[in-house]
């Protein structure tokens, strides 16, 4: 199994690499290649600097390593798309660029470049591509029009997912493992809490109810986002009025809301604190490959190309049927009525903003 990391440079992409190597992921020959997403970086040299440095930090247990600027040269079998424009994180840009939607036009044309070439060389044998680089629905589209479908994940559901369970599990006193949960939709303020798939080790029928609508606080499904804008908003705000305080406070307002809130929110103060989001973000991409690269039948949460599939039509966060590629789409039998309609609402919206981007 070989691995190309593209925007290996990148705050993101060097976190992924660092951890692929040292959680021994890949072993001594297989390929972990570092892709630059800009070829003309004004630091030609980084990511041979980085593949010197991790060979000393790990020469016993470390896989080959390979650096290339051109996008032809792309070679992995799992393909981790983390290049891209990302927000600042200055105190003077609080509350500046609030939604992943500005990232839509910025991105777009790097999206399509290494997809194209993806594509044109590997239409044959095509790799599996996570996409990490936001907006995470729009790579997942753009990818999912080169390559076929199955072989196309947004990172953002799967890491929201693996927040949810952690999150109730802190409320609940337990650990994660004990803990299934799912968060659909899109990645950031349109995500859409599965409270349906909840299910935790130890509770069952009225006991893990009550468990749940003690959560949620009473904050239902219908009203979910009306209720996380306004709480966006107050913490945009509150950072704002103090740059370089704000951040601790706001993670501290958000710790008193429902896990779900909890979910879509924290990464705003983390953000705008300067520490960024790098290292959960790179833990689930890691957690996803090991996935893939066992082969094994699982059941995920991940941002796909939906055609139709629940009376759904664009790329949002659903659960999936993993075995080295998807093989199909949890039906949704098991999710309520109006969580069914929030994903086709999320999906209608996703589209809006497809078609704003990039005309599809």
């Amino acid at each position: 199994m070989d691995i190309s990391v593209i925007g290996a440079s990148g705050s993101c992409g060097r976190e992924i690499v660092t951890q692929l190597v040292s959680a021994r992921v890949l072993g001594r020959g297989e390929l972990l290649q570092l892709i630059g997403g800009n070829p003309g970086s004004r630091r030609p040299s980084y990511l041979h600097g980085l593949r010197a440095d991790l060979q000393d930090a790990y020469a016993e247990n470390i896989a080959e390593i390979d650096v290339s600027d051109d996008a032809d040269e792309i070679v992995g079998d799992i393909v981790v798309m983390a290049a891209g424009t990302t927000f600042p994180t200055d105190a003077g840009s609080i509350g500046k660029l609030q939604s992943r939607d500005d990232l839509g036009r910025a991105n777009a044309i790097l999206f399509e470049h290494f997809a194209r070439a993806v594509a044109r060389h590997r239409a044959s044998n095509p790799p599996v591509v996570i996409i990490v680089s936001n907006p995470v629905e729009l790579g997942v589209h753009v990818f999912a029009r080169h390559l076929p479908r199955e072989y196309v994940l947004g990172m953002g559901a799967f890491s929201d997912s693996q927040r949810f369970r952690w999150e109730i599990a802190s409320q609940l006193g337990i650990g994660r493992q004990r803990v299934h949960a799912a968060m659909g939709g899109e990645h950031g303020l349109g995500m859409v809490p599965l409270w349906s798939t909840v299910r935790i080790q130890g509770l069952r029928g009225a006991e893990l109810d009550a468990a749940i609508r003690r959560m949620r606080a009473g904050t239902d499904t219908a009203d979910f986002s009306a209720r996380l804008m306004a709480e966006h908003a107050a913490l945009i705000a509150e950072m704002s009025a103090d740059p370089i305080h704000g951040p601790v406070r706001a993670l501290e307002r958000v710790s008193r809301l429902p896990p779900d809130l909890r979910v879509a929110l924290k990464p705003f103060p983390i953000h705008y604190s300067q520490a960024k989001t790098i290292s959960a973000t790179a833990n689930a991409t890691v957690e996803l490959v090991k996935a893939l690269c066992e082969g094994r039948a699982v059941g995920i949460c991940a941002q796909y190309e939906h055609r139709g599939e629940m009376g759904i039509d664009g790329p949002i966060g659903n659960r999936l049927i993993l075995e080295g590629a998807v093989t199909r789409i949890v039906p949704g039998d098991d999710l309520s009525e109006e969580e069914i309609a929030q994903l086709r609402a999320c999906a209608g919206r996703c589209r809006a903003k497809l078609k704003e981007w990039i005309g599809d």
